[in-house]
């Protein structure tokens, strides 16, 4: 089984450096031209299926990266961005940081130290929510000679691999945030997986 994993492209929010979460913000212009040419650099690739989160921006890099191969999109939960509760929409920006919580840049500085907003998602959660989704196909008997894309969001992504790898919060950014649509690729057989390569771009 190969699985690649798509962050999806750029936002306003992500130009604007606000807190996205699950807001449903849409790609940009730029973020429609970076999976238009992720779409173009992926364009030989055979995909059997596509699971995307469920939020637009990453239903539109789906869509866009799938392009005319006739397979259903396939929305799921696993794959969400983590929420950011009652702080999105606010700005890490500097010179704009309007976050009640002093302390919020240790979500990318010291995860460890995080605290979750409120009603917000922990790490821990993002973990584990996203990771046993990925275990779920991985572990598949079914599923194991096909080719899939995911379509999913930064943190979220980070979540699946640090729970893949079993990784502490601490470690938790390893590895970086992925670029907008970056592409990462996994390959798994008989319920065990390897990292081929992370956060390839294609622009």
């Amino acid at each position: 089984m190969d699985i690649y994993l798509i962050r999806h492209g750029e936002t306003d929010y992500n130009r604007e450096k606000r807190l996205q979460g699950e807001t449903d913000i849409p790609l940009n212009s730029r973020g429609i031209e970076l999976a238009q040419m992720t779409a173009q650099g992926m364009k030989g690739l055979h995909f059997d299926r596509v699971y995307t989160s469920p939020l637009v921006r990453a239903v539109k890099t789906a869509e866009i990266i799938r392009g005319d191969r006739d397979i259903p999109i396939i929305p799921t939960d696993g794959l969400k961005e983590i929420s950011f509760g009652d702080y999105e929409g606010l700005t890490i920006k500097d010179g704009k940081y309007n976050i009640p919580d002093p302390d919020f840049l240790n979500f990318f500085q010291a995860p460890e130290k995080y605290h979750t907003p409120p009603g917000g998602e922990s790490i821990e959660h993002l973990k584990e929510r996203t990771s046993s989704f990925l275990w779920s196909i991985i572990r598949d008997p079914e599923l194991e000679d096909l080719t899939i894309l995911m379509s999913s969001h930064g943190a979220a992504i980070r979540g699946i691999l640090s729970g893949l790898l079993d990784l502490p919060v601490s470690r938790f950014w390893e590895g970086g945030v992925h670029k907008n649509c970056g592409v990462t690729l996994l390959h798994a057989e008989q319920g065990q997986f390897e990292i081929v390569f992370e956060n390839r771009v294609y622009y």
